[in-house]
């Protein structure tokens, strides 16, 4: 018996493009820059993924579409940027803490 493939209306459907839309990366990479922000040589990185956690939710939450045709999660892009400026103040903390030493 051979196989067929699923006909389009028996599978779901999903959105237009196939990846994460700008608020949920926004999210993911604000937590975890809050996550590697207190590790001494991965803080760096943490900045840099903090800086882009910034980036992404601002960009989501701007008013026009014109990055995506989809819609936006800013609920995910607001608590991106917060997680992201929290990481930063973090890392910021904790490089003059290690430099003193």
């Amino acid at each position: 018996m051979p196989l067929r493939p699923r006909s389009d209306a028996a599978s779901p459907r999903k959105k237009s493009s196939d990846g994460m839309d700008l608020g949920t990366r926004a999210l993911v990479l604000g937590a975890g820059s809050l996550a590697l922000s207190w590790v001494p040589l991965l803080n760096i990185i943490a900045f840099l993924a903090a800086m882009m956690a910034v980036a992404f939710g601002l960009l989501a939450r701007w008013p026009t579409g014109w990055l995506t045709r989809e819609e936006p999660n800013t609920r995910r892009a607001l608590w991106g940027v917060v997680l992201g400026g929290l990481a930063i103040v973090v890392f910021v903390v904790t490089a003059v803490r290690y430099s003193a030493l």
